[in-house]
């Protein structure tokens, strides 16, 4: 039996859009966006196993997500990107690579799952290879996979603009617990833009308080905007329901649809009143086969 030559393991956080503004849309058809992020404790699991070969092979394997096209699949697209930066500077390893995740953020749910796993993946190989890619070096690659890879390079509370290249960090972030639902059904993202009414190549300000979502904020809830929901949830009335529920849920600072869907998500100060508001949301909509997740924010990884 031949043992890899390589093996690792990691683990890939989710996101939250904690707002998420359409800027205008691009004469290249990419809409610019003023969204802030932040990493939530949810996350997948990611194995690595590489052994050297005459040639590269990139396979994923995921239990939950049986039948999943490889060649079409972030993780592998990151690895043959990683790879080809490798053999430009002379320093590609052939060999089989082989992945297998455990995922647990939602897909098609607005919280990032695959992009998060791509930019776990661009940082591992960029030590394996030895690349040592600065910092704007690791988000041109990641950007050249996704709209959120780069975010997910250094994960934490940023203002992100622009196609998702251009990151602030915004600095010490206030403690959130977050109930997430997540509905019986996933949001398309291309379809999601599709709804938007943007105008091409139109400059438009943005007034978005980015500032109470820091630890130095006296705010006592949270102003939250995205324009994704008016569409998305004209269309899937059950968003619609659950935002308001848990709007009226006790102890909750806001309530969210994070990214274009679609999840919705709630912020509460404790974890003890997120699990008590986990408890009446599983009332109203396991039936309706929802799913419930608990987490909070974290620092990056």
């Amino acid at each position: 039996m031949t043992l890899p030559t390589f093996t690792a393991f990691f683990m890939t956080p989710a996101k939250v859009n904690l707002g998420l503004k359409i800027v205008r849309k691009r004469v290249d058809g990419y809409h610019d966006l003023y969204t802030v992020m932040e990493p939530v404790s949810l996350a997948d699991s990611l194995y690595c196993e590489f052994r050297s070969a005459p040639e590269n092979r990139f396979s994923v394997q995921c239990p939950q997500l049986m039948g999943l096209d490889a060649d079409d699949n972030l993780i592998v697209k990151a690895a043959r990107l990683m790879t080809g930066i490798a053999r430009e500077q002379g320093l590609e390893k052939n060999g089989s690579w082989d992945f297998f995740l455990d995922k647990r953020i939602p897909a098609g749910a607005g919280m990032g799952g695959g992009s998060s796993n791509a930019a776990g993946v661009i940082k591992l190989l960029d030590k394996f290879f030895e690349l040592k890619l600065n910092p704007s070096e690791l988000v041109q690659a990641a950007t050249a996979i996704g709209a959120d890879v780069p975010f997910f390079i250094n994960p934490e509370l940023s203002l992100v603009e622009g196609i998702g290249d251009r990151i602030t960090t915004l600095g010490g972030a206030r403690p959130r617990y977050y109930l997430i639902v997540k509905p019986p059904f996933a949001i398309n993202t291309a379809a999601a833009y599709a709804s938007l009414n943007a105008s091409v190549d139109e400059e438009a300000s943005v007034n978005y308080d980015v500032e109470q979502f820091k630890a130095t904020s006296q705010s006592t809830h949270y102003t939250l905007e995205n324009d994704f929901e008016a569409p998305i949830m004209a269309r899937y009335s059950l968003l619609a329901e659950i935002k308001q529920g848990l709007m009226e849920s006790d102890g909750v600072l806001g309530a969210l649809m994070s990214g274009s869907g679609s999840v919705v998500y709630a912020i509460y100060p404790d974890l003890e009143t997120a699990s008590l508001a986990e408890v009446v949301a599983r009332r109203q909509w396991q039936e309706s086969g929802c799913l419930f997740y608990l987490a909070r924010n974290i620092d990056a990884y």
